[in-house]
This record gives C-alpha cells, sequence and structure tokens, in this order.
C-alpha cells in the first residue's frame, strides 16, 4: 500500500536470531538474493549491530541511506547491496507474541526520505503495540479441534474478518446465534478475543 517494491519480514525468537529466519517473507529484488545473504552476509547486516538494534527498539523504525557515513563493519554489506542497486536500507521492528521482527524496505537512494521515516516510525509503533499482544501460542498452532460443519462455517467466516451481522446474513441466523458461535470458537480453541481467533483461524487454514 505504501508503494515500496523490494521488502522483507523477518522473524524469530530473538532480536539476533531473527537474521537466521529460514522461510522470511521476501517481494522484489530481495529474492534473488537471499541465497548469497544467507551464505555471506546474515551476521554482517547492518540492522544486527547492537547500536542499531537499540536505535530499532527506541525508536521502531531506523533507516541507512548511501549519503550516511559507514561505520567500517557495514562497509562490505553495503558495497554489497550497493552492486545490486540498493542504497537505502529501512527496518521497522515489531515483537509479535513474545518474538522479534523486521519489515525491511530496500532500494536506490532517497527510497524512505524524512516524511516517509516519520510515517513508518509511527506505524512501528502502533504495530508494536498490537503485535505486543499476540499470543504466542498462534504462531505454534498445530492445529484446530474439530469443529460441527455448522461451526466451521463460522471459523471460516470469522476467519474471514466478516462482521457478525454479515456472517449472520450469510448463514441465515440471527445474530445472537453468531455471538454463540464465537464464544464456543474462543472457547475450542483458548483464545481470548475476536482478533487472536481471528490468527489462528487464518494460520489454521493456511
Amino acid at each position: 500500500m505504501l508503494g515500496y517494491r523490494n521488502t522483507t519480514f523477518f522473524a524469530g525468537p530473538s532480536y539476533g536470531g531473527l537474521f537466521l529466519d529460514p522461510s522470511p517473507l521476501l517481494e522484489g529484488t530481495q529474492r534473488r538474493l537471499i541465497r548469497e545473504y544467507r551464505q555471506r552476509w546474515d551476521r554482517h547486516d547492518v540492522f544486527a549491530r547492537p547500536a542499531a538494534a537499540a536505535r530499532l527498539h527506541r525508536l521502531s523504525a531506523v533507516s541507512v541511506d548511501a549519503g550516511d557515513p559507514a561505520p567500517p563493519a557495514d562497509r562490505a554489506y553495503r558495497d554489497w547491496l550497493g552492486g545490486h542497486g540498493i542504497e537505502s536500507l529501512t527496518a521497522i521492528h515489531v515483537a509479535p507474541g513474545g518474538k522479534q521482527a523486521l519489515f525491511g524496505i530496500f532500494g536506490p537512494r532517497g527510497t524512505v526520505g524524512p516524511v516517509d521515516l516519520a510515517v513508518l516510525r509511527l506505524l512501528g509503533r502502533q504495530l508494536g503495540a498490537i503485535a505486543r499482544h499476540l499470543p504466542a501460542s498462534a504462531a505454534g498452532q498445530a492445529g484446530l479441534p474439530r469443529l460441527s460443519p455448522r461451526l466451521a462455517e463460522a471459523a471460516e467466516l470469522v476467519a474471514s474478518g466478516l462482521t457478525n451481522a454479515v456472517i449472520a446474513r450469510t448463514m441465515g441466523v440471527t445474530e445472537d446465534t453468531v455471538k454463540k458461535y464465537v464464544s464456543r470458537l474462543l472457547a475450542e480453541t483458548g483464545t481470548r478475543s475476536r482478533t487472536e481467533l481471528a490468527l489462528v483461524l487464518q494460520r489454521g487454514r493456511a
């Protein structure tokens, strides 16, 4: 939605561990660079440095551009990216369900300007506030309990993000009945809110 074409999403059990994510989400140039990154560069990532990690935890989003001074330890990594046309590096930090994650945005010099960075910091803080409350168990959910056909239909509609009113019309029942379905789904999945329930259901059908 923000128009960035080269993006990544890495997650892991710890901040240092997220750079070793075996299956990150990749868009654009990053797809063809991931193998070399894995073989040589993950331990040299500029955002893996303690100072960068501290800034990310404090500011939510940090950007490094080709015009910025490069510490000696970062030069080889930045030269490698620069050889592939990547001169602007931005990371947004969140902590979903007790884990650690980074969104990455990459591109030519000036890809993320001062206004964009301010927006990303605001967005990062908002995402961080939401992500902190996601259950750690949701990410490791092995599967869903067996549901009756009617409850399974309700679950599918809840997972799609529909309101109770729309679900009621779709299923041909009252909103009170839908509320009872949602309460049963919360109880059977061990979730505490509709948002958490939708997350678990979406993962269960992935």
